[in-house]
């Protein structure tokens, strides 16, 4: 169907969008709705009527996990009449659902209103100024705004995204939170090194930029203990940085060969450390540098942090506001991020419609007293995981469960799995705005995800504006908060708990009431301010929840980890045929490296139990050595 056929009926032409909606999430979907529903819907539409009235000023949409948020919006666009068209950008998460968010406006629209655009989707500028809808993803929308804030509001990313025929669009949806905040660091150990080694390399002209720069990096990084604290750039030194100069060293440092800055590399190493390997060049990362230190200057104002041993120069700016738009921003979780705090003049949240869900069939097991930071678990999960699986085994029999926990955490606690049942692992980070795991009905939080003690300060800076030495030395009260980059921190805990909560199917609603399946959640928290500000986010996102305690790691009786013949020989007798290379199959199954090299004599060996259990299977394992090859498993 082509651009513009767009065959509309009379019938829904009149038909409103509240009783489309009701239609859609009633027969379509198959799903309970309600007065509170309706309700919720109809503040989207009313959202969208006042756009035009309030030009920078956006507003966030509340509406619960699994009510409808995403596909309200669906239904809204969809409804558009393709003459008197706002022109609409929606921006969302991932690359994916940008797909599946454009293909469903058009099918409820009945024609190609809708078109998505990211990297796997290019398209050219003239040509997406003709689609009534565009839907691109976040890391999209944050380039054009970065842009626009880097060129004096010319950017033809954000031309291209906003253009609509020979205006802008005027409805701009953003679905889940959008991370405003354009923050900058820079190792000022490597500014001085970067600074050094251009000395002696650049034409004589720019030596003196490169000699300012060195001596601007050794006089922030050289101080003593009583100077250790944060505090904030000078006018005196922030002048060095001359976005001009910093400009024409970055185009000489383009032309420099890349064999001269290997040389440097090779320099810098001890005789016995050098290899016959291609030494790597330090050209990428001294552009990279340039560009950064361009962005501070740009910016205009820094600070400075000391933190093990380094010295950082930091700054930041808000990309909220710079393109004079205004919005709407589906953000279930707005009302325990304080970050929004931080946005009197640029965002409105509306009132979180009342008695749309009800979650006492979901029951959330709390343990108190625990460490539960990355870097703790990192060190000690391998001890307490065995006996908190020991005791969660018998807990969670027969259930479809979801583990999540630190990146680096999840190669100790993915070896575990149930007697009866399946368990499926993910990491911090991975979990916000994805469908993938509400068929769970049990979810285990091994761990909390902390903030470094810089972001929360990125954060404020940029909203709020550059602060005094005083500020950084421990006076930090605001908007009602004693401490507000620790109300940031630990606001950002318990968004990312309710998120991940609702990952699992107490997202989705199974009657009229708002009820969900029966789910039970395990969570570890530590003792005090945290425990308390999560608890009570839970509690306000999700009312009725039940809240037992739970002591866990009480249990006396350790479990076995399964070994790593049985986990590959599971994966394989279930897999399909075809060739699946060490690498495919060590990401699939979350193990480390070292797991499977330990089974490779074993795997190499035709009389082996594990190669004759394969062999079984159909499975053959080709062993190749040799560059660019990689050992793998056939299986027929």
């Amino acid at each position: 169907m082509g651009l513009f056929a767009f065959p509309i009926s009379k019938d829904q032409m009149q038909t409103t969008f509240t009783d489309r909606m009701n239609r859609h999430w009633t027969q379509t979907l198959g799903l309970a709705s309600s007065e509170a529903h309706i309700e919720g819907w109809q503040q989207l539409e009313q959202a969208t009527i006042r756009l035009n009235s309030n030009p920078g000023h956006w507003q966030v949409y509340q509406l619960p996990t699994g009510s409808g948020k995403t596909e309200a919006l669906k239904v809204l666009c969809s409804l558009q009449h393709p003459i008197t068209h706002p022109g609409i950008l929606i921006v969302t998460k991932f690359q994916d659902e940008a797909d599946r968010i454009a293909r469903d406006i058009n099918r409820l629209a009945g024609w190609n209103m809708a078109r998505s655009v990211h990297r796997k989707a290019p398209a050219q500028g003239a040509e997406l100024g003709l689609v009534p809808a565009l839907v691109t993803t976040h890391a999209a929308y944050r380039l054009a705004l970065q842009e626009l804030a880097d060129n004096c509001e010319q950017s033809p990313k954000w031309d291209r995204l906003l253009t609509y025929y020979v205006g802008k669009r005027r409805w701009v949806f953003i679905d889940e939170a959008l991370d405003w905040v354009d923050a900058y660091s820079v190792n000022l150990g490597n500014l001085r090194a970067l600074s050094g080694d251009l000395c002696g390399a650049l034409p004589t002209e720019l030596r003196t930029i490169a000699r300012r720069l060195q001596t601007f990096a050794i006089g922030l990084a050289d101080v003593g203990p009583e100077c250790l604290s944060d505090r904030t750039l000078n006018k005196e030194q922030l002048s060095v940085l001359e976005p001009t100069d910093l400009s024409r060293l970055r185009e000489a440092v383009e032309k420099i060969p890349e064999h001269v800055f290997a040389e440097w590399v090779d320099a810098d190493q001890k005789p016995d450390q050098r290899t016959d390997r291609k030494p790597v060049s330090y050209k990428a990362s001294y552009l990279d540098l340039l560009r950064t230190l361009h962005a501070v200057a740009n910016i205009g104002h820094g600070w400075i942090s000391y933190r093990k041993g380094k010295a950082l120069l930091h700054s930041s700016r808000s990309l909220l506001g710079i393109d004079g738009i205004q919005g709407i921003i589906l953000d279930a979780t707005a009302d325990v991020d304080p970050a929004y705090a931080l946005m009197p003049r640029h965002v409105e949240l509306l009132p979180r419609p009342q008695g749309i869900r009800n979650y006492s069939n979901a029951t959330l097991h709390v343990s108190y007293g625990h460490a539960v930071g990355k870097r703790y678990l990192t060190n000690h999960a391998a001890k307490a995981w065995p006996f908190i699986w020991g005791d969660l085994q018998k807990r969670l029999n027969g259930k479809n469960v979801l583990v999540c926990a630190h990146k680096d955490v999840l190669p100790i606690v993915s070896g575990y799995a149930l007697r009866n049942g399946h368990v499926q692992f993910a990491n911090w980070g991975k979990l916000d705005g994805k469908n993938d795991w509400n068929a769970c009905d049990a979810l285990v939080l091994f761990g909390l995800p902390y903030l470094d003690d810089i972001a929360p300060v990125h954060s404020f800076i940029a909203q709020v504006g550059p602060q005094p030495d005083d500020w950084f030395a421990g006076v930090r009260n605001y908007g009602g908060h004693h401490d507000i980059c620790s109300a940031l921190g630990t606001g950002f805990i318990a968004r990312s708990v309710v998120q991940a909560i609702n990952r699992i199917r107490c997202r989705n609603s199974i009657d009229i009431q708002g009820n969900c399946s029966p789910v039970d959640l395990y969570m570890l928290l530590p003792k005090g301010k945290i425990a308390e500000v999560v608890l009570r986010a839970i509690g306000q996102q999700m009312p009725r929840i039940r809240i037992k305690q739970w002591e866990a790691g009480a249990a006396k009786r350790k479990a076995l980890k399964v070994p790593t013949e049985d986990k590959l020989t599971r994966y394989l007798a279930d897999a399909d045929p075809g060739i699946y290379t060490k690498a495919a199959v060590l990401a699939e199954l979350g193990m480390h490296p070292a797991s499977l090299d330990r089974l490779t004599a074993k795997l190499r060996d035709c009389r082996s139990p594990l190669t004759q259990k394969l062999t079984s299977l159909a499975v053959q394992y080709l062993y190749q050595t040799g560059r660019g090859r990689e050992a793998c498993f056939i299986k027929d």
